[in-house]
């Protein structure tokens, strides 16, 4: 179950916040959640593995980052250099 907090911030700060989720195409909540998310995780000395890929999964999920020629991206990905 979500919860809300609320919380002041300063003007300033409010326009750092627009300007970052209108960069990144996400909500104010969503930039504030993860964001404490990481402080939390960084300040408790222990990064989860989520926190770490959080940015990597786009918004629609992780189905967008399915390719219909992923058997061959992951074969070109574990094939390491050549020796001769």
């Amino acid at each position: 179950m979500s919860r809300t907090v609320n919380a002041r911030i300063s003007p300033h700060l409010e326009q750092k916040l627009a300007e970052y989720c209108a960069k990144r195409g996400v909500t104010r909540s969503e930039a504030v959640v993860r964001a404490l998310d990481q402080y939390l995780d960084a300040s408790a000395d222990g990064i989860s593995a989520w926190t770490l890929a959080a940015d990597l999964v786009p918004g629609s999920g992780a189905d967008a980052l399915q390719s219909d020629n992923a058997r061959a991206l992951a074969r070109k990905a574990m094939r390491g250099p050549r020796s001769r």
